[in-house]
């Protein structure tokens, strides 16, 4: 990754679909990168095309490159208009744009950007499953944002696997008045059982309410990190 070889200052990756949920190539880079950190987010509305390098008739495509996410927000288009098609899964919608550049009976679903960028034909616009779908993209950075107008922390924290463990940290937001906008498992990698949480909550760290919750649960937690405060 660009940003951990500090080749870049910053990078915006997408953490969360309206359509696919949370994106988790990039939640895992956050989870074993614990230099990195969020300082902002950018919530994007996704428009998805149907590309090739030629005009090609919808049945004539044999394969279809995109990013995992692409693929799965564009399901039920690709299910009722090509089929017996191929899926590939690629790094990005812009390397899937690069490849079907040069490949015969191949699509990719990407954006109008990369239709004009690689020189592709629109085969069809829109194709989304959803027409209210959107992506939030975060900025990661080895810098922090201690600016006093972010109203919004992320954690990372994983508790000891007993009974009432989790609804214990939960359930200090309740006391302390704290609303959460996001909460997400993800398995540890450890051993079966074990898991990641992720939480967004409304706040600043200049607020001492927020502080003194987040020390309660630094201190009952096996494993707790702030991601970012943004």
């Amino acid at each position: 990754m660009l940003l951990v070889n500090d080749e870049v200052d910053e990078c915006i990756v997408p953490i969360e679909n309206s359509i696919r949920g949370t994106v988790l190539e990039s939640l895992d880079i956050l989870v074993e990168e614990n230099e990195l950190n969020i300082i902002d987010e950018v919530i994007l509305d996704i428009q998805h095309c149907l590309l090739s390098n030629k005009k090609y008739e919808k049945e004539d495509i044999r394969q279809i490159y995109s990013h995992p996410q692409a693929l799965g927000q564009c399901k039920k288009y690709i299910d009722n208009n090509i089929k017996n098609c191929d899926l590939i899964e690629v790094e990005s919608t812009a390397k899937g744009a690069e490849i079907v550049k040069n490949k015969e009976n191949s699509g990719c679903i990407a954006n109008k950007i990369c239709a004009e960028y690689y020189g592709l034909e629109i085969i069809e616009e829109n194709i989304q499953d959803r027409n209210n779908n959107q992506t939030r993209f975060i900025v990661l950075s080895k810098k922090t944002s201690n600016k006093k107008s972010n109203s919004k922390i992320s954690l990372l924290f994983s508790t000891a696997n007993s009974p009432g463990a989790l609804y214990k940290i939960l359930g200090l937001f309740n006391i302390f008045d704290v609303n959460l906008s996001k909460i997400e498992s993800r398995p540890a990698q450890t051993e079966l059982g074990e898991y990641w949480f992720w939480v967004d909550l409304e706040g600043n760290m200049e607020d001492e309410k927020i502080k003194s919750l987040l020390d309660i649960i630094k201190n009952r937690c096996s494993f707790f990190r702030i991601l970012g405060m943004y």
